[in-house]
């Protein structure tokens, strides 16, 4: 019995000293990688009546498809980093987000999320 109680101290006073070295403040690299990472949101809203709107502005699909360009040269063409979200009014026609995701794909956005309500 004598002999386990050691060898819990022995292991106690062990794992002390591990974690005093884990610790230890240092000064860390800064990585200039991590401003590559970041991502971007859009969120377009298609309207009952069929009508784009971006950050509470109403625009042309041009301007849309514009507005999505920029962003993605922003990220550096990497389309994975650009989060899209279409939100429907449920009432409208599915015609314009139809036209909304052939245009995001023509430009190379195929990763797009469409919102829905779950019901309660």
């Amino acid at each position: 019995m004598i002999d386990i109680v050691f060898l819990l101290i022995i292991f106690f006073m062990t794992v002390t000293q591990v974690s005093k070295v884990n610790k230890e403040q240092l000064e860390l690299a800064q990585q200039k990688g991590s401003q590559d990472q970041q991502t971007a949101n859009i969120t377009i809203n298609v309207t009952r009546e069929g009508e784009y709107r971006v950050a509470g502005s109403q625009v042309s699909l041009a301007r849309l498809v514009s507005l999505v360009s920029q962003e993605l040269s922003a990220l550096g063409g990497d389309a994975r980093r650009l989060k899209v979200t279409v939100r429907t009014d449920q009432r409208g026609v599915s015609r314009h987000t139809n036209e909304v995701m052939k245009a995001l794909s023509r430009i190379g956005v195929l990763r797009v999320n469409n919102a829905v309500e779950s019901p309660e």
